[in-house]
């Protein structure tokens, strides 16, 4: 079942500021499952419906190298992150990353949301209803940057390239169903970094990751990528 669908099934309830920050958190989750299969039946004249191979500007075998390479080199991240909604609210907390397979979202309060790779799923954790929901790595966009092999041709596609002074900005989606999203990866140049990430689900509502303060290549306690749910009495 896809993330969408079964993301709808949680029902939220509108509370306030709480509601928007912890909602706006639990939409990082759908920022990583674009490419599952969706309950939303897209109509032909959709904007992702039309991508194509003709449309989108074309990205060279050097840049492709570049993004692989640099990616596939990264050991561990450290790094604050700023995350807004184009449907409204923010929310903001601490990434931990450690390749392959690995990653680890912790958000502020009010939010009660936790999303941890573990090296084999990707688990999106309410804490306030003590609700985990388990994903394959390998079928969310997490998967794409936490591969051992990093490939931007093997299991997505190139839908969309732009180069600045200063930064590179990649559209991709899912061979097998590119209706289902996009996500697009922005990094900064010179030197090569990861900056940002937009995806797109297929509604057309954008989630932007924006990083900032990050840190490569340091040690990072393996305790982060472990998960155990909190159960009553467990609390402090």
């Amino acid at each position: 079942m896809g993330f969408f669908r079964k993301f709808g099934k949680f029902g939220f309830k509108q509370m306030g500021l709480r509601f928007r920050t912890t909602t706006l958190a639990s939409a990082c989750a759908a920022a990583f499952i674009f490419a599952a299969p969706v309950a939303i039946n897209l109509s032909p004249t959709s904007a992702l419906a039309q991508s194509d191979d003709k449309s989108a500007a074309k990205i060279d075998q050097e840049t492709i190298d570049k993004i692989e390479n640099y990616l596939g080199a990264i050991t561990t991240l450290r790094a604050d992150f700023v995350q807004i909604s184009s449907d409204g609210g923010a929310a903001e907390g601490k990434l931990y990353m450690q390749r392959p397979g690995k990653m680890r979202f912790e958000y502020n309060p009010p939010a009660q949301i936790l999303l941890v790779a573990t090296g084999h799923d990707f688990i999106y954790y309410d804490k306030e209803i003590n609700a985990p929901t388990y994903f394959d790595i390998d079928e969310t966009p997490a998967g794409l940057i936490l591969a051992e092999d990093v490939s931007l041709t093997r299991d997505v596609k190139v839908v969309d390239f732009k180069r600045t002074a200063e930064t590179i900005r990649v559209e991709l989606v899912r061979k097998t169903d590119p209706g289902a999203g996009s996500v697009t990866l922005v990094f900064q140049e010179n030197p090569m970094q990861l900056r940002q990430w937009i995806v797109t689900d297929p509604t057309g509502i954008e989630t932007t990751v924006t990083l900032f303060n990050t840190e490569e290549g340091i040690s990072l306690d393996l305790e982060l990528f472990k998960f155990e749910r909190i159960w009553p009495g467990q609390r402090g």
